[in-house]
């Protein structure tokens, strides 16, 4: 692969300077130190044990994409985490050449939900981003009042991030959603989950002009299989079939993947795969995403030299 040819772009990544978040609206979630943090009364590793403070913030993403020879990550937010609306704006202002982000309204609250989608939209950012899988049981996403917030994005011409529960079961109201608002432009998170039930379900979607899948979280799903990942590199070629490879973008899920394998080893699996054409791969690492989010904020136009490590000599 030309390593000086298209720019590549992480398509899923979180950032945040404090961990104050919750599962389902309900079990808190809090940092601990050194890299754990406890959901509910369970401690676990949720990020590098190197991650001291639990802050995963930008510049240590910044030091793993220069190393890795990334050159522009879109931001999302979970409620795992707490919104972090007013750090990922000074990031944003920070490192304009780096990152898009988007805000997290509060979903849990349909009637103010319109009224803070436009907050955030006037606020500067262009993206927003719905836990769907968060809100199932809870919240109906095709519902008067969540569709009324819909078209706020959509006439914002703002970009929709949505994880959807694993499976098929939010898919056929988010298909109405789109109906309702086909100019909408979507990122699917999490590849549409293809390690669980009811795959490629979520990526039928697609067919809507202005939806794309990303892989973020996508060695998670098959961390068990060694770091070729070779049935994520099935699921992909898999996906190109099915919607072709004008719609994929490579995602890294940074930092939570970390706990088990590095950066570059998250992007590795596709570079260095013969499975799948050098075309592909470029629109895949970064083509796609410029379609998608460049027109908002422009990467650099080409790909970032990968810093040698001290191993290769």
């Amino acid at each position: 692969m030309n390593e000086n040819s298209h720019p590549i772009i992480d398509a899923h990544v979180h950032l945040w300077n404090r961990i104050r978040g919750q599962v389902r609206g309900e079990v808190p979630v809090r940092a601990v130190s050194n890299g754990r943090i406890t959901i509910g009364d369970n401690e676990i590793l949720g990020m590098p044990a190197t991650m001291l403070d639990c802050q995963a913030r930008a510049e240590l993403l910044i030091a793993e994409m220069d190393a890795a020879g990334v050159n522009t990550a879109v931001v999302v937010q979970e409620y795992l985490d707490g919104e972090q609306n007013d750090y990922l704006l000074h990031v944003a202002s920070q490192y304009p050449d780096r990152f898009f982000v988007h805000g997290l309204p509060d979903w849990f609250s349909p009637d103010q939900l319109t009224s803070q989608i436009n907050s955030l939209l006037n606020r500067g950012f262009k993206g927003i981003k719905l836990p769907a899988h968060q809100l199932e049981g809870t919240i109906e996403l095709d519902g008067k009042r969540l569709l009324i917030a819909f078209q706020a994005i959509a006439d914002a011409d703002a970009i929709l991030a949505v994880d959807l529960s694993e499976g098929q079961s939010q898919v056929p109201a988010f298909r109405r959603i789109m109906d309702k608002h086909p100019s909408m432009r979507v990122a699917i998170g999490h590849f549409g989950m293809p390690s669980r039930g009811g795959w490629p379900g979520q990526l039928e979607l697609c067919h809507y002009k202005n939806v794309y899948v990303e892989t973020g979280g996508i060695i998670w799903l098959y961390r068990d299989h060694g770091i070729a990942f070779y049935p994520a590199v099935e699921a992909i070629t898999n996906a190109i079939d099915l919607i072709g490879c004008d719609k994929i973008m490579w995602g890294s899920d940074w930092p939570r993947t970390m706990v088990d394998f590095t950066y570059t080893q998250a992007i590795d699996f596709l570079v260095n795969t013969d499975r799948i054409s050098e075309t592909s791969k470029n629109k895949i690492l970064g083509l796609n995403a410029l379609r998608l989010y460049g027109e908002i904020q422009k990467p650099r136009s080409s790909r970032l030299n990968r810093i040698p490590r001290i191993t290769d000599g």
